[in-house]
């Protein structure tokens, strides 16, 4: 209710409360996006990244290193952290983990 809620329905509501409740908050005119929609909304589109950068980035979700990326694409390490620097500058990250975040919030890696 602090953060701007009008009300809300326990999680054993019946599936017709459920159905009246959201057809009454969307028929209603002052009905907006929660904040967490309006920040996505706001990131605008993913960029695009080429598909070995999207490799890179899947490996560093899984928590590999630069060295361990590269046996598993067959690259150096230097060309992985060549990869890695470009995709950060694409997706505006500035570590790692902040990139793998955007990823994740972008669908760029599962």
């Amino acid at each position: 209710m602090a953060a701007g809620a009008r009300g809300y329905l326990h999680k054993d509501a019946s599936r017709a409360e459920l159905r009246a409740t959201v057809t009454q908050a969307l028929a209603d005119p002052t009905w907006r996006l929660a904040p967490r929609r309006l920040r996505s909304a706001e990131m605008g589109a993913a960029p695009t990244l080429t598909a070995r950068e999207i490799q890179v980035l899947e490996g560093m979700s899984h928590g590999r290193s630069n060295a361990e990326i590269g046996r598993e694409l067959f690259l150096s390490e230097d060309t992985v952290k060549t990869h890695a620097r470009r995709l950060f500058k694409k997706l505006g990250a500035s570590d790692r983990a902040h990139a793998v975040a955007l990823g994740f919030r972008w669908g760029l890696v599962r």
